[in-house]
C-alpha cells in the first residue's frame, strides 16, 4: 500500500497518544506492507512515527524483502517476535505500543507483555484506522477485484456448459478450482459450496458425493482469488425445468430481493438500511423465517470483511463510496431445498456498479 495510507495510520497512532502500533491481523499487515501473505505467523508489522518494520521468519525473508518496498525487514532469532519487539522498543524509545485485541492470541499477548516489562506498556484496540481504510478500495485494488470477479464469471459460464446430471457435488467443486487456476487465479477465495436438492437448505453445505439430478435446485457459491483479492458469487441453477412450480416461484422472489437491494443501495446508507432493502421483499412474500443470514459483506483481501449489510450492523457506520460489497439474499427450507443469488457491487454516491456479470437464468437446458 502507498505511503499515503501509512501516513494516515501514523497520524492516527499519534492521536491515540501511542509511540508505535503492532499489526498482526494478516490482511491488515499485507495491506500496509504490500507483501500479500496471509499465512498465520508469516509476518507482522510495527509502525511508529519514523519506523515501519516488518517481522517475519527465515522462510519468508527473501520474498518479504523483495515485495515490502520501503520496509525494514527483521528476522528475529529463534522466531521470538516478542523479544525482538522489546529490543526495538528500547532502541527507538517506544513506551506505549498499541495492538489489535481481536487478532492476538492470549499466549502471544502474554509473551509480549512479559518481554516488555519495564520497557513498554500494551494498549488494546478492537478497531484501527487501517480497518476503515480497507473499506474503500484504491484504484489498483479495484482492478484486482474486477479480475477476480471476471475469472469467477468465466468459470460459471464454463460450468453451465460442462455440468451434467449424475455428476457429484464433489465433481463440480473440483472443476471450479481447476478452471479458476487455469484462468490465472491464485486459487479459490474460499471452499466452494455446491448444494444440490435437499442440501440447498443448508447455506454452508459441504459438497459431497451426492449425484445431481434433473429438476432440482443447485446452489453454487464460489469465488476466485487473484493476487490476494477475493471474489464472491452465488448462482442457483436447475438442469431442466424445476420439478415443482414452487421452486421457480421462490427463486424468482429471491432474485427480486437481490435486484431490489441493488437498485436501492448507495453511499450513506447504514448496513441495517441496506439489509432491509432485500429483507423486506422476503418478508412481504411470507418467507422471512427462511432468510437466516445477513444480506451482504465487504470483500477485498478477505472474503468476509467490513462493511456489513446486516440487521446487526452499527447504525452509525455508513456504507462509503468506493467499498465493494456482496448482495446475497437466500431462502432455506429445511428438508426440501434452498436458493441464493449473489453479486458483488461497487458502492457509489448515487447507486452501485454491479461487478458480477454472470447471468441469473434458473434453467440450464439438459
Amino acid at each position: 500500500m502507498g505511503q499515503e495510507s501509512i501516513q494516515q495510520f501514523r497520524a492516527w497512532i499519534a492521536e491515540q497518544n501511542l509511540d508505535a502500533f503492532y499489526v498482526t491481523q494478516p490482511q491488515s499487515a499485507s495491506y500496509l506492507s504490500g507483501w500479500l501473505n496471509d499465512e498465520e505467523g508469516a509476518g507482522s508489522v510495527i509502525v511508529s512515527a519514523q519506523q515501519q518494520i516488518l517481522l517475519t521468519n527465515p522462510l519468508y525473508g527473501e520474498v518479504a524483502a523483495r515485495e515490502a518496498a520501503g520496509w525494514h525487514v527483521v528476522i528475529p532469532p529463534s522466531r521470538n517476535y516478542a523479544q525482538s519487539i522489546a529490543s526495538l522498543a528500547q532502541e527507538h524509545g517506544w513506551q506505549k505500543i498499541g495492538f489489535e485485541s481481536t487478532a492476538v492470541r492470549y499466549a502471544d499477548f502474554e509473551l509480549l507483555r512479559q518481554a516488555g516489562e519495564g520497557i513498554f506498556s500494551l494498549h488494546p484496540f478492537e478497531e484501527t484506522i487501517v480497518n476503515r481504510l480497507r473499506y474503500i478500495k484504491q484504484p489498483h485494488e479495484l482492478e484486482l477485484l474486477k479480475r477476480a470477479i471476471a475469472i469467477t464469471d468465466e468459470t460459471f459460464a464454463h460450468l453451465c456448459q460442462w455440468i451434467q446430471p449424475g455428476m457429484t457435488e464433489k465433481d463440480v467443486e473440483w472443476e471450479i478450482s481447476r478452471k479458476m487456476v487455469e484462468l490465472g487465479a491464485d486459487g479459490t477465495a474460499f471452499n466452494s459450496i455446491v448444494a444440490s436438492g435437499p442440501n440447498g437448505s443448508m447455506p454452508h453445505a459441504i459438497p459431497g458425493q451426492r449425484q445431481i439430478q434433473r429438476g432440482e435446485l443447485i446452489t453454487i457459491d464460489m469465488g476466485a482469488r487473484y493476487k490476494g483479492y477475493c471474489a464472491d458469487m452465488t448462482r442457483t441453477i436447475c438442469l431442466g425445468e424445476p420439478a415443482e412450480p414452487r421452486m421457480k416461484e421462490i427463486y424468482e422472489t429471491v432474485l427480486r430481493s437481490m435486484r431490489t437491494c441493488e437498485q436501492g443501495l448507495h453511499a450513506g446508507l447504514s448496513g441495517r438500511e441496506a439489509d432491509a432493502l432485500a429483507r423486506n421483499v422476503l418478508v412481504e412474500a411470507g418467507l422471512a423465517e427462511y432468510y437466516i443470514h445477513s444480506t451482504g459483506h465487504g470483500v477485498g483481501l478477505e472474503i468476509h470483511e467490513n462493511p456489513s449489510l446486516s440487521q446487526r450492523a452499527p447504525e452509525d457506520v455508513k456504507l462509503p463510496a468506493g467499498s465493494v460489497v456482496t448482495v446475497e439474499p437466500g431462502v432455506y427450507i429445511p428438508g426440501w431445498t434452498g436458493t441464493r443469488v449473489e453479486d458483488c457491487v461497487l458502492i457509489k454516491d448515487d447507486g452501485v456498479e454491479v461487478l458480477t456479470q454472470s447471468p441469473t437464468e434458473l434453467v440450464i437446458p439438459r
